[in-house]
């Protein structure tokens, strides 16, 4: 696959990356992260101590320390924030996605048209497909408590702007305290990480509207660019300044 820009899809809850030769330090975050390799196999490990090991798909559980050497190699990322990561039995390296023949023809397809843009019909088609076939037994928002679906609107529509568990309970019509129980029970994740997947939502799309770092941490409610950047890189496992050399797409939906 001839090498080319890397490409971001962002919704609420969830990214895809397909890029060529972006590796990370060891980090953790709190997504569910499927990788797989489109061109062969990559490198990852699990601790600075181990040794590399070569792998075409892999799961990594959220929190569990991972790092990944591309060799130049063209990714596919998948990151999860909501019900999917909390169906996840634990990090594996060979991951069994990979060789299902639902998601090879997904692969197959995305090679033959490697020279045509993919548009956020087709990262969604993406999105799904891998989701079902790592995660057959995963949550949908169908089955999601509707005052959690109220919340979740709720927070969409503030585009970054400060929401609480006391005005969110508020809206629902429960105590705060009952609130965020129900809240981490139905998502898989509290309140407050998903608050923070938010904002970081926000000021991705705020980078692809055109505005600077600095500007898309403010509009997006982060403190400063230094608690974006450590967000962004807690979450993606690499430095932001990696968002000039992506083309970014972004939907404001939930889950």
């Amino acid at each position: 696959m001839p090498q080319q820009p890397g490409r971001l899809f962002l919704w609420r809850g969830a990214a895809l990356v397909i890029s060529p030769g972006i590796d990370s330090s060891l980090h953790t975050h709190f997504a569910l992260q499927l990788s797989y390799g489109l061109e062969r196999p990559f490198r990852t490990r699990l601790n600075t101590e181990h040794d590399w090991t070569a792998s075409r798909s892999a799961s990594f559980a959220p929190h569990d320390a991972h790092q990944i050497d591309s060799d130049g190699g063209m990714l596919a990322h998948l990151f999860l924030e909501m019900p999917e990561a909390v169906k996840l039995n634990g990090t594996d390296l060979q991951a069994e996605f990979g060789t299902q023949p639902e998601f090879q023809a997904l692969v197959t397809s995305l090679l033959d048209n490697r020279h045509q843009s993919l548009d956020m019909a087709g990262a969604l088609h993406i999105r799904q497909t891998w989701q079902a076939c790592a995660l057959p037994q995963s949550l949908s928002s169908n089955s999601l408590d509707s005052r959690i679906l109220c919340a979740l609107d709720a927070i969409a529509a503030s585009h970054g702007a400060d929401c609480s568990g006391q005005s969110l309970a508020r809206r629902v019509h429960l105590s705060e305290s009952r609130f965020t129980h129900l809240f981490r029970q139905q998502t898989g994740m509290s309140l407050s990480r998903y608050l923070l997947w938010s904002r970081m939502v926000e000021a991705v799309a705020a980078v692809a509207q055109g505005n600077n770092m600095t500007a898309a941490a403010h509009a997006s409610g982060f403190a400063d660019l230094a608690h974006m950047s450590r967000t962004f890189r807690n979450m993606m496992g690499v430095a932001p300044s990696e968002l000039h050399r992506m083309a970014i797409a972004f939907k404001q939906d939930v889950i």
